[in-house]
């Protein structure tokens, strides 16, 4: 585990500090920042999602410095946990040396996705939803009836924290993981004790959900934060639930569809030798000691190799890991399935092991599921079927499979580290420079420890020192594409009730009144990426199935705020990105609106 730990370090260290996350990175910050300045979800501002991710980081903030780096950093010690968690689950029925480079490979792939700010509700969610499938699976390996139940409290209150943290997640993998441990139980323990372990799963489930939901009601928030979770925000992502399916198949055929064929590929052709090592009776032979060093030589060569030519001009092959992500979506389905028949079929000993995996590969395609209704395809979706997939084929597949299968896994790794270093993040046509150009240094004092490209760092020191001399006169500021870093930086605060327009975030409605609510209380500062025609009708396809959305009347609303005026600046992040003006209430070059 020590090696897997070093590795997965070596890769997140190269790059956490070095990307602000502009557009959709920041939520987090954000978040905790709000709460330590007194500003109440579901009463001050508008969110679609539970609560406990922001009071997480407003703990983080408040006993480390409210610093960005802070939050940065638990994030990678959150990722290097979550690796620490897969491992220590694989290894309950596949050998070490097998479970040590999938959780590497899975992991380092699971980072991949460019939109992924490090700090991340996602990872939260995904992080309590596996610690509930490993609970659940130890449960099954204790004799006693006390040390059962303890374990099927524990699932379920880990299930209950990621229901708290992404409603989704949590959900499903409360579902899912409710019915695969009972069924688990009813066969290997008998009916008495899997009633017991349901029962205190669900009280499990049941506490932590019950005390935030009466502290939010103690603050006179319950009624408006349900319905901000399973109402308004649900409905910004489909009006339908057919949106959702048209919406992943319409991805899979169009924008990814190389990648989409490409893990169908690589699952047909693996599917023998993940078979084989999800079939053993018992778990492969322990690998030599020799693998280790090869282990770590060779992750040491994958990654840093991968590093070295991040500081290079040669572009990296984006998009490349999305193939992983179908691969595990589709090998979880399957694979689950098929292991399900076998364990309601089985009856010996071995049958723990494939409880045991088929808990695993239900956690896996739960997390998938509930991910893919917020995007079609992302990476982290890949956590933790991936891990699974991959530790049954190295221990099933024979000397020379092993060979292919070990040169597509260093393939997956340095492909994902390349693009990563490269573009460490970017969200709806904002991309931020690769990290060989983050060597700059903000004189923001939140953003002390980072190291950012210059064009970043000039926007920031601008715009964030504006924002503030306008929230000292109590006037609002606002940013269209959300970027919410800059109200966490400044403390300044928009005139709308939602911080963040992201169209899949805000309902149509909810748009339409805060464009109304930006023409009555314009804000002294406007920062603003205006999206072009192309964009919004991307957009308006994406997610409305072609209706014209309320985001529309957002840009029409900030169009005739600054429709007269000459920007105080304009950014660009990376040549070939919309420019982002900055507009100042009383600039000295503002036009006069008269004729």
């Amino acid at each position: 585990m020590l090696i897997l730990l070093i590795l997965s370090a070596l890769y997140f260290f190269s790059f956490f500090n070095r990307f602000a996350g502009l557009r959709s990175g920041n939520g987090e910050f954000g978040g905790g920042m709000a709460l330590l300045t007194g500003r109440l979800p579901y009463r001050d501002f508008f969110n679609a999602g539970p609560p406990l991710n922001m009071m997480k980081a407003a703990c983080e903030l408040w006993l480390f410095g409210k610093l960005l780096i802070v939050t940065r950093t638990c994030a990678v010690l959150e990722r290097l946990t979550i690796a620490a968690i897969l491992y220590a689950w694989l290894r309950r029925t596949f050998s070490s040396w097998a479970s040590c480079i999938a959780a590497l490979v899975t992991i380092i792939v699971s980072a991949g996705d460019r939109t992924d700010p490090l700090a991340s509700y996602n990872h939260d969610a995904i992080l309590f939803a596996m610690l509930c499938g490993f609970a659940a699976g130890l449960s099954l390996e204790r004799p006693s009836l006390r040390n059962m139940i303890v374990l099927a409290f524990a699932s379920g209150f880990a299930a209950g924290l990621s229901a708290l943290t992404k409603q989704t997640v949590g959900l499903g993998t409360a579902v899912a993981i409710a019915v695969i441990g009972t069924a688990a139980c009813l066969r290997l323990l008998g009916l008495r004790r899997s009633s017991a372990w349901l029962a205190f799963y669900l009280t499990g489930i049941s506490v932590p959900i019950l005390a935030v939901a009466a502290f939010l009601a103690h603050l006179g928030v319950l009624s408006a934060a349900l319905h901000m979770m399973f109402v308004s925000g649900p409905h910004a992502k489909a009006t339908t639930p057919g949106m959702f399916v048209l919406r992943e198949i319409g991805i899979a055929s169009t924008v990814y569809r190389i990648w989409f064929f490409l893990g169908l590929a690589g699952l047909v052709l693996g599917a023998r030798v993940i078979w084989t090592g999800l079939h053993n009776s018992q778990p492969a032979a322990e690998a030599e000691k020799s693998h280790w060093r090869w282990l770590t030589i060779g992750g040491l060569v994958v990654v840093g190799t991968a590093e070295v030519l991040a500081l290079t001009s040669l572009p990296a092959l984006h998009d490349f890991s999305k193939s992983s992500v179908y691969f595990t979506f589709l090998g979880t389905t399957f694979f689950g399935l098929a292991l399900a028949d076998i364990a309601l079929r089985g009856r010996s000993d071995s049958g723990r092991r494939i409880w045991q995996m088929l808990l695993l590969a239900a956690t896996g395609w739960s997390v998938a599921f509930t991910l893919s209704l917020s995007f079609p395809a992302f990476e982290a979706m890949t956590l933790p079927g991936l891990g699974l997939l991959l530790a049954a084929a190295v221990d099933g597949a024979q000397m020379r499979s092993r060979v292919v299968l070990y040169c597509v896994m260093t393939c997956m790794v340095y492909m994902a580290v390349r693009e990563k270093l490269d573009d460490p993040f970017a969200f709806d046509f904002q991309d931020e420079p690769p990290v060989r150009f983050a060597t700059h240094r903000s004189a923001l004092p939140a953003l002390r420890g980072m190291r950012l490209p210059e064009e970043t760092v000039q926007l920031l020191d601008e715009t964030v020192p504006a924002m503030q001399a306008a929230a000292a006169s109590h006037e609002p500021v606002f940013t269209y594409p959300e970027m919410g870093i800059l109200y966490a930086l400044s403390g300044g605060n928009p005139p709308t009730f939602a911080a963040s327009h992201n169209i899949d975030v805000v309902s149509d409605d909810l748009a339409r009144q805060d464009a109304a609510r930006l023409l009555q209380n314009p804000p002294a500062v406007i920062l603003y990426a205006r999206p072009d025609e192309a964009a919004l009708h991307l957009q308006d396809v994406l997610w409305r199935g072609g209706k014209r959305s309320g985001q529309r009347d957002l840009v029409a609303a900030l169009d005739r705020l600054v429709g007269h005026d000459i920007p105080a600046d304009t950014f660009v992040l990376r040549t070939g990105d919309p420019p982002i003006r900055l507009y100042v209430r009383g600039n000295p070059r503002r036009q006069p609106s008269g004729p």
